[in-house]
């Protein structure tokens, strides 16, 4: 009789809480661009005697890949910003399972509010990185990602 696994307060259920939280993102990003992708091409692809993972590695996800690093770029910056769900789960271990918006919380409660600003400043700062990324790969790979052209 083996006891119970305890996930309250670790950094596994915190990765779950993101998961289930935020990877409908990159589902949702991802799936309608999946649905253009014609079965023919990757039918032609297996019977000339690809795997099915040799398929999708040259085939479906060069085609998926701006979706994908879209969705994956949103489910950061949300993820980032999460406070709810993790506020539930991580048990406020400080140094385990402190999240910068719990960390930015537990500063401003304890009325260190020029370190609650400093983490939210550094928090803002990596939002705005996360933008910047995104404005730089839209930038670079316009045409491809706008259009679907791909190389």
């Amino acid at each position: 009789n083996n006891p119970p696994i305890l996930l309250s307060g670790t950094a596994l259920i915190m990765i779950i809480a993101f998961a289930i939280r935020r990877m409908p993102y990159t589902i949702r990003s991802s799936t309608a661009i999946i649905g253009q992708i014609s079965p023919s091409i990757e039918e032609a692809a297996i019977s000339l005697g690809a795997s099915g993972w040799q398929t999708f590695v040259r085939l479906t996800l060069p085609k998926i890949k701006w979706a994908l690093l879209y969705g994956v770029l949103l489910c950061n910056a949300r993820a980032m910003g999460e406070f709810g769900a993790v506020s539930v789960v991580s048990g406020h271990v400080r140094g385990k399972t402190l999240t910068m918006p719990l960390q930015i919380e537990a500063l401003y409660n304890d009325y260190a509010t020029d370190g609650a600003f400093a983490v939210a400043s550094l928090l803002a700062a990596l939002a705005l990185v996360t933008l910047i990324l995104r404005t730089l790969l839209e930038l670079k790979f316009g045409a491809e990602v706008g259009n679907g052209q791909h190389k």
